[in-house]
Formats: C-alpha cells, structure tokens, sequence
C-alpha cells in the first residue's frame, strides 16, 4: 500500500507542478492530456477512499483527489482571470497537501524502514501489579485514580510503536493515564515513563503511541490511572509495531493556505493595496463573510456545551438560574426580593458574609446570591428580562441561559462588526483593503466575546448582554451623525441613549460608558439646531432608566448606589474588604500588560498569571489569557498619538479627536481595570473594554495613514496590519479554544487541538 500511496503523492506532485507553470496559458499537448488524465485518477481515488476501508492510510487519497481537482479549478480560473494571489493560492495548497502526507503524519511513518516486528503481547501471560486479567471481560480494569501495571519480560524486539485497545466502562469516564517503562540496549534498569500519554474516549488517535529506544527491549512494564474519580475502562490488548494511521486534518491545511494567503495578498496584491473608497464592494462582501465565520465560531462553541441531541430541550426548560428563573419569578410576583426564603442557621449568624463560618459550620445559603436584612435579591442587571420575562409568560418555560449568551454574543459581533466597518467609511475610507479587512479581524477576534461564549453560564450572560446593548448604543450613536453635521439624527439619538442606559442595567460596570456618552452629548449641543429635541432625545431615556435603577438600588438596600455586590453569599466578605491600592496593579497587568508564553506542548499559548508578588487575597477565577496589548498589537499605535493629533490642522477638532479616542479607548478602560480588584480575575471582563481599546488605536493609526503621501510606509502599514491580524487570529484562537474546552473536563477537544499543534508526538 505504501507503493501505491507513494506513487499517487508523485502523482498529485507532478499534475499540480504542470497546473501551476501554466496557471496563465493553456497547457500544451500531451502535458494537458496527462495532467487531466492524472486529475481524474486522483479524484476517483479519492472517492474511493470515502466508500471503502483505505486502512491506515484512510483520507490521504481524498486529500490528493480533492487538491488535484481545486489545482484543476484554479488552472480554468486563472487562464482568463489574472490573480497573484491565487496562483500564490496554489502553490500553498500543494504545499500544505504534501506537508500534511508526509510532514505531519511523521508517527505513521515511524516503523516503515528498519526491523520492527509486529507482535501482540498476550494480557493473560503479564505479570501483574494491583489487578488480575477478567476472563468475563477479555482485558485488565483500570479503576478510578489507583495505577494498575502489566509487565513482560524478555520480549527481545525493537519497539516503535505500541497500540492499545482500550474500552471504556462508563459513559462518564473520560481519559486514564498511560505510562511504559522499558528497558534497552544501553541500560539494565527501567527508562521510567518512556511513553506518558493519556487514553481518551473516543478519540482512537490516542490509543497510539511512538517509542524511540536506542536498541531491542528486553522488559516492559505498562501502567494505567484515572485521572478523575470516574475515569474507568477496560484494556483489552497491547499490540507492539502496528503501524500508526494516518490522521489527516483538512483543518490544519486550510488554515494554512488562508493564512497565508492573506499575508501574501496584504505584502503584494493590488487590490488589498487599493483604498476602501475604490473597492467598496469587496470591501463589504469581504466583511460580511468575516463576520459570519465570527459569528458561527460563537455558535459552534455554545452549541458544543449542550448535551448532544438536547439543543431543543433547551427551550422547554422548568428550571432556571438566578437570573432567568428566580429574577423573572420575583418581578412577576411584584417584588426585588427573590421568592426563596433563608435558613433559619443562614438568619442567626452573626455575620452571613463570612465563607468560613458557612462552610465550617454547614450552613444551608444560596451561592453568590446577595443576602441583605433577611431576604435573598440578585446583585446581575436586569435588563435581559426584557427577553427572558415575555418568554416565560408566554410559554411556562425558563429561557436557556446559554441560548441568551450566544444570541447575545452573535448580534454584539455583528454589531461591532457595523461599528468598524462605519467609522472606516466616514472618516478613514483612503485606508487600504487590507488594512481595512485586517483591523476588522483582529477587532472580531480581540473583543473579549470568546470567554463567554466559551463558558456560557449565567455569569457569562450578563457579560454577552452588556456587550450586545453596549455596541447597539455606540452604532446608533456614530451614526447619528453627532460628530459631523448640525442636524443629528434624533430617532438615533434616542436609541443610542436608551441603549446605554440599558448596558448599565446589564453591566453596572459599564456605566462609565453611559457617563462618557453623555459628555458626548453636552459637547455637541451648540451644533444642534433643535436644541430643546436633541436634549429631550438624548437625555430622557438614559435619565429615565438611570432613575429607575437607583430606585431599584435603593428600594432594596436602601441606597441609590448599592447594586449589591457588596452583600454577596461568596468566597469573600466584601462587606468588610479593605481596598489596597496595590491590588490594582494584579488587574492592570493581567488584564492589560501579560504578555503570551509560546511553548511546545499543550497548550501551545498561554498566558501564566502573575499576583506579582504581592502579598493578598486575589481572587483568580479559572482560565487566563494574554493582554489586550499583546493580543491585538496595533494597540502599540497608542505611541503615535501625538503625532497624528498634529495632522489634524483644526484645534477644535484636534481637541475633540483626542477627547473621544482619550476617554473610549484609553481612560475608560482602564477606569474598568482598577475598579475589578475587588472582585478579581476573570477572563469575561475583557468584553467590557477590549474593542473601545482597540478603536481608539486605530483610530490614531489610521489617521497616519490616510494623511501620509508616502507609498511605500503605506504598502508597510497594509503588510503589517495583515501579519498583526494572523498572530492576533493563532494567539485569540488557540487561547480561546484552550479556554472553552479545558483538558480535563474535555478531553476529547483538548486531544483535537494537541493533535493539531504536536503532530510529532
């Protein structure tokens, strides 16, 4: 079969090669003859390999097949389309379709040269540790977290692979350890851990692994151990030199020809050098696709977090969390408080903030609900029950928490999306393409939205909904003309006032938004003619929903300003936290400065999270990444703010410039980082600030750009913003994924990502 594999790579190589040398001419004589006739092979082949059992070599014809014939598109394409992009397109797929046939799939190359003898090592005749061999079940168990070992002597073979058939026991087991011990020509004792991977369920990938010994084992010895308490299986062979499959992943190679075809085309395509102005159209469709691949990555990393086959079962929920099902029953029952009642132990404490004393103690409380003189409340805005109070009334059922959060997050994408894409056609349209597409990639990928996507809990809600509500007010407020003409639009005005009222209703956090709005407001009154109207629209209805939450604040705890945080059922006493101005610092660098660690193993990116050796209580809630300014590096563009404030000739406008881009991308957002230190580190705050960073330093940058003469520093920038767009996409991406499915409550989609990243292993 090797020949056979061999020979079709050759194949594909050589038909490809005589495709791309004629992407623009007709190929001549017998050399279209052979290269159609080659594509045509290769296309049946790979249908083939989808109808029939190809072994270990299952999806590398379909691979070929399917490269040969998109070769063969290109090649009809491009005889009457002239684009360096696309040839460069597919000189990359050829590439990336070899690569992944030989470069990628080096562990099933491991044993094809050299004197490896496939042998089946017998679990009967094992010398066992802590479990015998189960006739009932043919295999060895392995139960919970205490390590089972099979160990053989005399084997006198060279091993390079070993393979083992593992059963699962339990739908709720997951992964199990697996170590080898051998030994080897050029020692007596064990090589401790000379294979330490882990055995996961549903993933055959894992159940091979390579070895490479300097000579012929004599011993080995073979151990297994849950990795939780549940984690059990059943291993039902050993099998030494089997040859590893092959594991093909049209993921990798796709992301490896997008990508770098779009380097390419940012550094020399004419029509990603060309301004937006000039290439409107492209432009639009462009982002419009964008926008959609966002938005279904939301959709896929929500949908992954439901059972399968239960996403309908969501919408017949008869219970809910603190928000969907005990604020929407509280408000229907005319009352803030919520309808479940305290303990009596809850109700005789001294002091109910103390974690300790509940948790020693046993105290029956409700976790993270706010307690205050006797009754329960919830201290998370309200505003989403505007959708979850109708639903319920309508249907009897509680909305799904996760459902909100990815109708939340998708509509906050496209929004923003409509944010950029607005501020670009006003005031920066000579940027370039690429420049263009670029920024809305890493602004789409920078905002934050992942984690809540990621971990679509009621926490997560609150996040998504501040988000949605917070960047439908910013879209009505720049389109309302506010900043350009004497006669803004009042209707969106208006929206853009009730909107912002409503994101402080969903994020308390983002009321220093809503005070920056209407700074906004007061500095554009003289350039209204309907002076009285402007007011009225901009002023009436974050006013109204401004005093309807103090109400709300003070009808519960007494005080306009309580939101009630403060009296939170937590791990902290926050009632007695005392504020030390070092804390701060915890925040400002996580959150802002941490930079990413690439390494070579699982995760591949991370972001270690640093107390900075302060000595205090920090709360650190699970999963970190890397900071805004070293996820989205335009932000270094903050640098050139000086500069680009003296190209705009108008004092007035130079003023009002640096006052939005100063307090929208730099005052703000930090204002937000400094004021978490109570409540610490959480991933999800980074969708409360992240894109207001990165306008703001686009807006400088842009600015640079449509104001400089100088060709060359253009072509640069558009480079630039193309390779910054492809890091800020692996960095966000692989943090992202690492964040929404940990390894050790998915395994399965933690081994896709290893497998992915360490194919050498």
């Amino acid at each position: 079969m090797w020949f056979v594999f061999f020979a079709a790579l050759l194949l594909l190589t050589v038909c490809s090669a005589i495709y791309i040398k004629n992407f623009r001419r007709d190929i001549s004589g017998n050399r279209r003859l052979f290269a159609y006739g080659m594509t045509l092979v290769l296309v049946l082949t790979g249908i083939a390999d989808l109808l029939f059992d190809f072994g270990s070599f299952k999806g590398a014809f379909f691979i070929m097949g399917a490269a040969a014939a998109l070769e063969f598109v290109l090649y009809v394409y491009l005889k009457n389309h002239a684009s360096r992009t696309l040839i460069f397109m597919g000189k990359v797929l050829l590439a990336a379709v070899l690569a992944e046939l030989t470069f990628f799939q080096f562990p099933s190359y491991r044993i094809m040269t050299g004197d490896y003898e496939n042998t089946v090592l017998s679990l009967e005749e094992g010398e066992f540790e802590n479990c015998t061999y189960d006739y009932e079940t043919g295999g060895i168990a392995v139960d919970s977290m205490d390590e089972v070992s099979v160990s053989y002597h005399n084997i006198n073979k060279k091993i390079g692979t070993v393979h083992i058939d593992v059963e699962f026991a339990d739908e709720k087991a997951r992964q199990v350890n697996f170590f080898a011990d051998m030994t080897e020509e050029t020692g007596y004792y064990y090589r401790l851990k000379v294979i330490e991977s882990t055995l996961i369920a549903d993933s055959v990938q894992s159940q091979d692994a390579m070895v490479q010994l300097a000579g012929i084992t004599s011993d080995a010895r073979f151990r297994f151990s849950g990795i939780g308490e549940k984690d059990s299986c059943i291993i039902k062979g050993i099998e030494l030199n089997r040859p590893i499959p092959f594991d093909i992943m049209p993921l990798r190679m796709a992301i490896i020809v997008l990508l770098a075809t779009f380097i390419y085309a940012c550094i020399f395509s004419c029509t990603m050098n060309m301004s937006y102005s000039k290439n409107k159209y492209f432009c639009r469709v462009a982002a419009i696709w964008m926008t959609i691949l966002a938005v279904c990555c939301v959709i896929i990393l929500v949908l992954q977090q439901i059972p399968q086959g239960q996403f309908l079962e969501r919408f017949r929920l008869t219970e809910g969390d603190q928000v969907t099902e005990e604020l929407v029953l509280a408000f229907e029952n005319g009352q803030f408080s919520l309808l479940s009642e305290p303990s009596e132990e809850l109700l005789a404490m001294e002091n109910p903030y103390d974690n300790g004393s509940r948790f020693y103690d046993e105290v029956d409380y409700l976790w993270d609900h706010v307690f205050y003189e006797g009754k329960y409340y919830s201290y998370y805005g309200i505003a989403p029950l505007l959708l979850f109070l109708p639903y319920h009334l309508l249907t009897g059922y509680f909305f799904p928490q996760d459902i909100a959060v990815m109708l939340f997050s998708s509509l906050g994408l496209i929004l923003l999306s409509m944010i950029y894409s607005t501020i670009v056609k006003k005031w920066f349209r000579e940027i370039s393409t690429g420049a263009y597409l670029s920024g809305l990639g890493i602004i789409l990928a920078a905002c934050g939205i992942w984690y809540s996507a990621g971990r679509p809990l009621f926490y997560e809600m609150s996040i998504s909904a501040g988000f949605l509500t917070f960047t439908a007010a910013a879209y009505f407020f720049i389109t309302s003309g506010i900043f350009e003409r004497e006669k803004a639009d009042l209707p969106r005005i208006f929206l853009s006032s009730l909107l912002l009222g409503l994101s402080v209703m969903c994020r308390p956090t983002l009321a220093v938004y809503a005070v920056c709005g209407c700074l906004f407001y007061i500095m554009n009154i003289k350039k209204q003619n309907k002076k009285v109207k402007y007011l009225l629209c901009a002023f009436a209805p974050i006013c109204a929903l401004g005093l309807f939450q103090m109400y709300y604040n003070y009808a519960r705890f007494g005080s306009i300003f309580e939101f009630g945080i403060k009296y939170s059922l937590t791990i902290n006493d926050f009632t007695r936290t005392e504020f030390h101005f070092h804390n701060m610092f915890i925040g400002i660098y996580n959150f802002l400065f941490a930079p990413p660690a690439f390494i070579p193993d699982y995760p591949f990116v991370s972001a270690p999270f640093s107390f900075l050796g302060i000595n205090s209580y920090y709360f650190k809630d699970e999963g970190t990444i890397s900071g805004i300014v070293f996820l989205a590096l335009p932000i270094f563009g903050y640098f050139l703010g000086g500069r680009a404030m003296k190209l705009i000739p108008d004092k007035k406008n130079r003023i009002s410039a640096a006052t939005v881009i100063g307090l929208v991308g730099i005052i703000m957002p930090f204002v937000i980082v400094c004021s978490v230190w109570e409540s610490g580190y959480s991933a999800r705050y980074m969708a409360d600030f992240s894109w207001q960073v990165v306008i703001g330093a686009y807006m400088v940058l842009f600015l640079l750009y449509t104001k400089s003469e100088n060709v060359q520093k253009k072509r640069m920038f558009t480079a630039v913003m193309g390779i910054c767009c492809v890091y800020t996409l692996v960095v966000v991406g692989i943090e992202a994924y690492v964040f929404s499915f940990p390894m050790d409550t998915c395994p399965r989609y933690a081994d896709i990502l290893n497998r992915m990243i360490a194919f050498y292993k």
